[in-house]
């Protein structure tokens, strides 16, 4: 009883700020539907319905949502009055046109992120509603396109409106929400670091959840800069710390590896005293009520550690200079400092950075210009997926209402387009469409009870607007609570459709179940193509994303010029963000992924490393031949079990240890020392992770208890 109790905390315990949006928005809601009454538009109801769309958790997500949705409405008024124009009475023409539409829209929409995406979805089926509602009557397609514009136009202002009226002083607010949102980042960046080289498992596992966390954050950064107007660089310099953030647990994953790889040599022992402590203070400060003061100590700290590590790595480089009497040895232990004190030093330099551009997004000066923007992820195989299953649908729906002869027919092929282009582009469209199918369901059950036995008896929009206040704060509160927002979003925009109020008519029986019917059907056959058709599978997914990968890695051997760093960490940091939104990160198998992606970073990082090596040509002629015919065969490598390439990389690696203990240039004995670096990690990662790198066939954890994974995971 008590779990069922807190189940339902959100309508009789709803917290103040679920409260307040519930309340404006369906004040808003009515509104526009009072005004759309008394301008006696034909369909009022899709008023309240776009202020229910555009209504999201934050002011930035509103407006973005609102702009684009206004942009996408407008794009797929005209597209609708041309194909109406172009193939009057000729429905074989226009659906397999309206078909290639839809389709194109829903599989370019997959290479965008957030409401950008959500733009050309709108555009394809706003142009669809237009298109079917005015099939019979062709004649009066422009005024159908001009009231779909002016509803949409309508519950915009009216929500905005009154949500401006409750967010004063919304720039300084989204400021601070940048500021909390990079401090906190940074906070478990030095939480993870601290356990990393402590050794601790728990440092690992933080480390997973902050690189699937990174990406989503720099989305949201996003709508942050709408409610700033986008007056200052703050977003680009927020999501600049976040891709150092990446970059610093990248390094500190390869930092950890090399540390084991190897006894740790005394003159690197007081800099990682240093670094762990200062782990804890970045964690502490960055947690603290106001960061960003914190930040010029913490970077004065930063720069002492540098200088402790640039002395550390001198007194290497000197002791590399002198005889060794240990044969060989001392020789080795002293390339490890000096390559150890050095990958420490890189990724302090790059929490450095994360810092300054934390400072930069509270206090950008009016003549910044930086910028820097995330690559989006572009999937071709998910575009054609998404076009192709939604096409599908259009034709289906249209095949029925022709076959059929359906009266409603228009209806449930609108609604059938309507349902895949919004949920085509998703990662998930069958989880997302079933839970708008469950808010239609809901919406029909209240509206039943609001057509038949409340709204009768009443004549005047007073008692209208009363009627509708409660089951509309309903489906406000639920859409704030995490478990309910998938049912409560469709809810809320379908429940004034279906009521379908009006100046000089009310519901009939009849009406009500043909018209819902239709709806709830049209929602059904898109769950139905999407659980049919191209499926989900996340499984599917996974042996894609990997074979992605293994191209990445040969793209990265054989590109014309060398791939940066930061992008390639950026690359992968999405790739591990969808597979966390997937699946839990207790799953087994799920874990086993999540220690590939990260394996398949380290790998790229050290390709990437051994081709600038190369591009110095500081390297004796025959370990550069030996380097470069190793990244010929990743260049040739087309996922078979990676044998042949850790074989190529240990023999390779062999070479240069040898070759650094007999060379007497101090300067290319160094830069041998890198190379070998990078060769001891990526052998490692290419024989501990052969499974998953072969992509000739699936990837599945073994059966039975798995070891605990150790802590030499490198990135």
């Amino acid at each position: 009883m008590t779990g069922l109790l807190a189940r339902f905390r959100w309508l009789y315990a709803p917290r103040a700020v679920d409260l307040g949006f519930a309340v404006r928005t369906t004040i808003a809601a009515l509104l526009a539907l009072v005004l759309a009454l008394w301008m006696e538009m034909d369909d009022p109801q899709w008023a309240p319905m776009t202020t229910w769309i555009v209504a999201q958790n934050s002011r930035g997500q509103s407006l973005s949502k609102a702009r684009w949705r206004l942009l996408g409405t407008l794009g797929g008024a005209v597209v609708g009055v041309g194909l109406i124009a172009a193939l009057p009475q000729a429905s074989w023409l226009l659906f397999p046109v309206l078909a290639a539409w839809v389709g194109v829209c829903c599989g370019l929409a997959t290479f965008l992120r957030n409401f950008h995406s959500y733009a050309l979805v709108l555009m394809a089926f706003t142009s669809g509603l237009i298109a079917l509602n005015a099939a019979n009557a062709p004649q009066d397609v422009f005024a159908i396109a001009l009231s779909r514009s002016t509803y949409i136009f309508l519950g915009i202002l009216c929500e905005s409106g009154l949500a401006s009226i409750f967010a004063p002083r919304l720039a300084d607010v989204a400021r601070r929400e940048i500021g909390r949102r990079v401090a906190a980042a940074i906070a478990q960046a030095g939480q993870a670091l601290e356990g990393m080289l402590a050794g601790q498992e728990a440092g690992f596992l933080r480390s997973r959840a902050l690189l699937g966390s990174v990406f989503s954050v720099s989305d949201q950064i996003e709508f942050s800069e709408v409610e700033m107007r986008h007056r200052t660089h703050a977003g680009d310099h927020a999501r600049a710390a976040l891709a150092s953030v990446a970059v610093v647990m990248s390094r500190g994953l390869g930092l950890v590896a090399r540390m084991h790889e190897t006894a740790l040599p005394p003159a690197f022992a007081a800099p990682l005293a240093m670094a762990q402590g200062l782990a804890r203070r970045v964690r502490a400060d960055m947690s603290a009520p106001d960061p960003v003061a914190r930040i010029p100590a913490l970077r004065g700290r930063i720069r002492a550690i540098g200088a402790e590590c640039r002395q550390q790595l001198v007194n290497d480089i000197i002791a590399e200079s002198m005889p060794d009497p240990q044969g060989g040895a001392a020789t080795q232990r002293h390339l490890d400092g000096y390559v150890l004190n050095a990958s420490l030093g890189v990724l302090l330099a790059r929490l450095d950075a994360a810092l300054a551009h934390l400072a930069a997004t509270q206090g950008t000066g009016a003549h910044d210009h930086f910028r820097f923007s995330t690559p989006a992820w572009r999937d071709r195989t998910d575009a054609w997926h998404n076009g192709l299953r939604s096409a599908g649908a259009v034709l289906a729906g249209g095949l029925v209402w022709e076959c059929t002869g359906w009266p409603d027919g228009a209806t449930f092929a609108m609604f059938v387009v309507v349902t895949c282009s919004r949920f085509a582009a998703n990662e998930n469209p069958l989880r997302d469409s079933l839970g708008f199918l469950r808010g239609a369901v809901w919406a029909v059950v209240v509206a039943a009870f609001l057509t038949f036995v409340v709204l009768p008896g009443q004549a005047v929009w007073e008692t209208l607007v009363l009627s509708l206040f409660v089951p509309m704060m309903v489906g406000g509160l639920a859409l704030r609570d995490g478990r309910t927002v998938g049912t409560a979003a469709p809810y809320n925009n379908f429940l004034p459709f279906m009521v379908y109020p009006g100046n000089q008519s009310r519901l009939d029986e009849l009406t009500f179940f043909n018209t819902n019917s239709a709806v709830v059907l049209g929602i059904w056959c898109s769950v139905l193509v999407f659980r049919l058709v191209l499926p989900f599978d996340p499984d599917a997914e996974r042996w894609h994303m990997r074979r992605q990968m293994v191209a990445d890695l040969r793209r990265i051997a054989r590109a014309p010029t060398i791939p940066d760093t930061a992008a390639w960490v950026t690359t992968l940091t999405a790739r591990f963000a969808r597979l966390v939104r997937h699946a839990p990160l207790s799953d087994a198998q799920t874990n086993a992924y999540l220690d590939g992606v990260l394996a398949t970073m380290t790998v790229g990082l050290d390709l990437i490393r051994l081709r600038r090596l190369l591009a110095r040509r500081t390297l004796p002629p025959a370990l550069h031949r030996a380097v470069g015919d190793l990244l010929a065969a990743f260049a040739a490598w087309r996922g078979q079990p990676p044998v042949t390439l850790a074989r190529m990389a240990a023999t390779v690696l062999a070479q240069a240890r040898a070759q650094a203990g007999r060379e007497a240039n101090l300067s290319t004995r160094l830069e041998m020392g890198w190379c070998a670096a990078y060769l001891e990690i990526l052998a490692r990662e290419l024989v501990a992770h052969a499974r998953f790198f072969d992509t000739t066939h699936r990837f599945h954890v073994p059966s039975g208890p798995l070891p605990v994974r150790a802590h030499t995971q490198a990135a």
